[in-house]
């Protein structure tokens, strides 16, 4: 007799579109619940997310009672884990038992079951967690048998309950081979069937299915084969009819009721396209060719425990504006103390869907990156509320690069620096609008950019018998992509100070492919001083370095007050015995969150016109720009000491998502240039004033 544990794991990230939600309840969920319920001998594991779940009770909470009813006769076992669906691993353990706790105390109420397993978000397993999650229940996860693989173990060894420890706190795990993934739904049911009974007949005992929800009807094509085509109610049906050699188990019950096979320590590991994921483009793709030639040379099998990519955690060194919003994330938890609002916002903040990018969209999905912001700054802006301390001026590594950072806090703005990165500005927040206007996407290489224009526009590739997994789908869509693969020498991030040439262009600069004069940009700045009042809060940065052949000394002091506006005091200065000429830069981006609302521009109030945030254009002689966003009710406004030029152009990427490849606006970059005459022993004084404020 083979026993089949299924587990269905559903989930919309914090942020996402209301249409998002009930397109994916009325594709995928609810087909998927009313089938179970009309299938009462099929029994499974459901883990609905947190996000998913309140939306559910708040518009359709009839679809919750429909959940009980199934739960009260013993159908379906619920599965706890992370309210808000954290990466585990990701954030700190005082975090992970509280959202724990609130998922149980969910499943309670609604569901009246007292969870005994947890559904491992994104299968990103750390060796801590038996530990870490004492106390809360939870008696047992669901990992991969990459896992297991990366353990030591056969792939015949994989079929069954293992159990782990950490400082003896045990913990049993259950493994879903790849194969079944590969499988489930997207291969004929008949062949699946034939499948389990070859394991049935090789004697294995277990096998489990745990994955996403959204392959039995949100991923393309999936709609028409599982829920229209019938694919699900085939399958249910089919499990039934083999009752004589198959049998569904819950979860729960296999942990009570099994023998382990053994004791297992796991290392941080995650399903096998993650790990690739998480790696550099350049490794990822060396990766992606010797499991190429690997599998084409039969071989594949016998080196797959010892051919593995990166962990989650590299996905924090791959992209800068992930490891911002974890290390805010990171400062606000241990400020949140127990101010209950502020840590509400924080556990949403920690919803993992916008911290890393694979075949999905994630990282690269504005509105998904713009929600962690969102709550974070909700959470920051409750614990300002809270404080007779304000301004409050920070001096500490907040990104834990080994260097201190700066952030000034008021109960208008929230402002990042960084001295080492060109003294930079990597936060700049608006608090009563809760609004991040430095959630900017650097344009970078990605391993699948290689694919572009490689493959056939066809939106839903279809194999012999099935179709085709999500992981096996290459579109290019439509579009010149290869147009705008550009690619930036650093992470954009605002206040970085360029010197260039007096023929440099516009065109040449949107696509990189300028000389930068001085050594600047990204150089490291020494901290002068702090200072901190009632009134405003500041710091002022120096470094001496090279502009062509000569040596030149920038002094930056930021000043904020607590009106909103923050005042840049530059101070250029020849301490060589030589002139110079060039054109200094001030660089700044900051993103308007859209380049198709009307309601979202650039506004040059000297002459009254405005640039469109698809535009790249050029403007000439002027003291004063603004970037508009209506629909927000924010304007960033600067203003300039002496007439400065202005280039503006929008950052493009191009992304791969389950519909392919894409081009998304991730911000506006913006670069005002002032011409320098610096005799030697000489100094130039120049002034930028930016004043965010909310329009009526």
């Amino acid at each position: 007799m083979l026993n089949l544990t299924m587990v269905f794991h559903c989930h919309q990230p914090v942020g996402n579109f209301d249409s998002v939600f009930e397109m994916a309840l009325k594709k995928c969920y609810l087909p998927m619940l009313k089938l179970l319920k009309s299938h009462p001998l099929i029994k499974c594991g459901l883990h609905f997310s947190g996000p998913l779940l309140e939306w559910i009770e708040a518009n359709t909470p009839e679809h919750l009672d429909l959940m009980a009813s199934m739960a009260e006769n013993g159908q379906v076992e619920f599965l706890s884990g992370g309210f808000f669906e954290p990466l585990l691993a990701t954030i700190p353990g005082r975090d992970i038992k509280g959202q724990v706790e609130m998922m149980n105390d969910f499943i309670s109420r609604k569901f009246g079951q007292a969870p005994t397993g947890f559904w491992l978000t994104e299968r990103v397993w750390d060796p801590n967690l038996p530990l870490t999650l004492e106390g809360t229940g939870m008696k047992y996860t669901i990992v991969d048998d990459t896992h297991l693989c990366y353990a030591g173990l056969g792939e015949h060894e994989i079929y069954g309950r293992y159990v782990t420890e950490k400082e003896g706190r045990t913990m049993s795990l259950l493994a879903t081979p790849m194969e079944m993934r590969y499988f489930i739904p997207f291969k004929p049911v008949d062949d699946v069937i034939n499948h389990l009974k070859w394991l049935n007949d090789q004697g294995r005992c277990l096998v489990v299915y745990g994955d996403d929800g959204e392959k039995f009807g949100v991923w393309p094509g999936t709609y028409e084969w599982v829920i229209k085509q019938g694919w699900l109610e085939k399958f249910f049906q089919s499990v039934q009819e083999n009752r004589d050699w198959l049998e569904m188990i819950l979860p729960g019950k296999v942990i009570e009721t099994s023998i382990p096979l053994g004791r297992v320590y796991l290392p941080q590991a995650s399903y096998e396209e993650m790990t690739e994921w998480a790696l550099a483009p350049s490794q990822s793709e060396r990766l992606e060719d010797i499991i190429t030639v690997l599998k084409n040379e039969g071989r594949w099998e016998e080196w797959r425990p010892f051919v593995r990519g990166g962990i989650w955690d590299n996905f924090l060194i791959k992209y800068d504006e992930s490891n911002r919003m974890h290390k805010k994330m990171l400062f606000l938890s241990e400020k949140v103390g127990e101010d209950l609002k502020a840590r509400e916002f924080l556990w949403k903040a920690q919803c993992n869907c916008a911290y890393w990018h694979g075949v999905f969209g994630g990282l690269y999905l504005g509105h998904l990156r713009r929600a962690i912001h969102d709550n974070l700054i909700r959470a920051q802006k409750s614990i300002i509320e809270g404080s007779e301390d304000m301004p409050a001026l920070f001096q500490v590594d907040i990104d834990k690069d080994g260097n201190d950072e700066v952030l000034i806090w008021n109960r208008e703005l929230s402002l990042g620096i960084d001295p080492g990165r060109g003294g930079g500005l990597f936060e700049v927040c608006h608090i009563p609008l809760e609004i991040n206007l430095s959630d900017v996407l650097t344009r970078r290489h990605e391993a699948y950019h290689r694919h572009i224009n490689d493959m056939p526009q066809t939106s839903v590739p279809q194999e012999e018998e099935g179709i085709s997994s999500i992981h096996n789908m290459g579109n290019p869509g439509d579009g010149n992509f290869r147009s705008l693969l550009i690619y930036d020498r650093y992470t954009r991030t605002s206040l970085l100070d360029h010197f260039l040439s007096d023929d440099t262009s516009i065109e040449d600069y949107i696509v990189n492919n300028y000389t930068e004069l001085g050594d600047f940009v990204q150089a490291e700045y020494q901290i002068e001083r702090t200072h901190l009042s009632t009134n405003d809060a500041g710091v002022e940065f120096s470094r001496t370095g090279i502009v062509e052949d000569t040596l030149v000394s920038v002094k930056k002091g930021i000043r904020v007050n607590n009106s909103g506006s923050v005042f840049v005091d530059y101070e250029f200065e020849g301490v060589a015995d030589k002139n110079l000429s060039c054109l200094y830069g001030c660089e700044f981006n900051l993103n308007l969150f859209s380049d198709k609302d009307k309601g979202r521009y650039c506004y040059i109030p000297e002459t009254g016109s405005r640039i469109e945030i698809s535009e790249s254009r050029e403007k000439i002689g002027i003291s004063q720009f603004e970037l508009v966003n209506k629909t927000d009710r924010i304007t960033a406004a600067f203003r300039f000491s002496e007439p400065v030029t202005a280039w503006v152009f929008p950052l493009i990427t191009v992304s791969k998502s389950e519909q392919g490849f894409e081009a998304s606006y991730q911000g506006t970059s913006l670069l005002f240039l002032y011409p320098i005459e610096l005799p030697m022993g000489q100094k130039i004084h120049f002034q930028i004033r930016l004043r965010l404020f909310e329009l009526s």
